[in-house]
């Protein structure tokens, strides 16, 4: 199992689409705190190294969409490559092939969010450094949490263009159809809670953004409660899950 994802690091890594996408990535870290630094300094607020920090957060939303660009080919690639042949030849079982990606997957999740945070520490204090450490640090825990929640939203949509992807076989299927859904998936459940449709707490995209439940926020929908959502979460997985072992291990993949 550890050479099989090994395997699917070197196929990431070595990827020059997704050596360019990683990079973009940096860059973007670049500009947001540039562009933090000019929002604060143009508005009379604090230079500070917490307030950058805390203001990131915000954006860790968009880890998603980098997140189900790789989720979202990892199998399908594999297909429109012509290489799943060769891949299935080997002595491991679908299932363990399968499992590796999908483990990879979501190990480049956790890639994003680690280098999201060492990139955001390394501008912070490039750009506003350190004045007073105890009081920079005071809202670490509200840090955490962000960073923990948007880490499951991420493991979510990650999964979900991984089905697609295994299911479909097309990368452009997977990763288009889970960025539409980012983009409009949330203002699609909110506008069911504007009109008190019940059962719109049941979509997956109102239980996603696990912050409605902390922080004095309010959910969606007035009956929702944490446990719930964590529940309905973990029924989405499984079915997702299933989902792609059936069709990755059931079905012929042969070219």
């Amino acid at each position: 199992m550890f050479n099989l994802i090994r395997n699917e690091h070197i196929k990431i890594f070595y990827r020059k689409g997704n050596q360019v996408l990683l990079l973009t990535f940096a860059i973007g870290c670049l500009l947001l705190a540039l562009m933090t630094k000019n929002i604060l300094s143009t508005s009379g607020e604090n230079e500070s190294f917490a307030d950058y920090f805390i203001f990131s957060t915000n954006f860790l939303f968009l880890l998603q969409f980098v997140s189900v660009i790789i989720a979202g080919s990892i199998v399908a690639n594999e297909f429109d490559w012509g290489t799943i042949k060769f891949l299935l030849i080997r002595p491991a079982q679908r299932s363990k092939i399968l499992f590796s990606k999908y483990i990879t997957a979501l190990l480049f999740g956790v890639y994003l969010f680690v280098s999201y945070l060492i990139l955001g520490l390394l501008f912070g204090l490039l750009f506003f450094g350190v004045s007073d450490l105890t009081g920079d640090f005071e809202n670490f825990g509200y840090i955490i949490l962000r960073y923990m929640t948007s880490f499951i939203e991420v493991a979510v949509m990650a999964t979900f263009a991984f089905t697609l992807s295994t299911v479909f076989r097309s990368s452009v299927i997977a990763t288009g159809t889970s960025i539409f859904l980012i983009l409009t998936g949330r203002t699609f459940v909110e506008v069911l809670a504007h009109y008190q449709v019940s059962w719109g707490k049941y979509i997956l995209f109102a239980n996603t953004n696990l912050t409605q439940f902390f922080s004095g926020n309010r959910p969606l929908f007035s009956d929702m409660t944490l446990s719930g959502s964590l529940v309905i979460l973990f029924i989405y997985l499984a079915i997702l899950l299933t989902a792609s072992w059936y069709s990755f291990s059931r079905r012929d993949v042969s070219i």
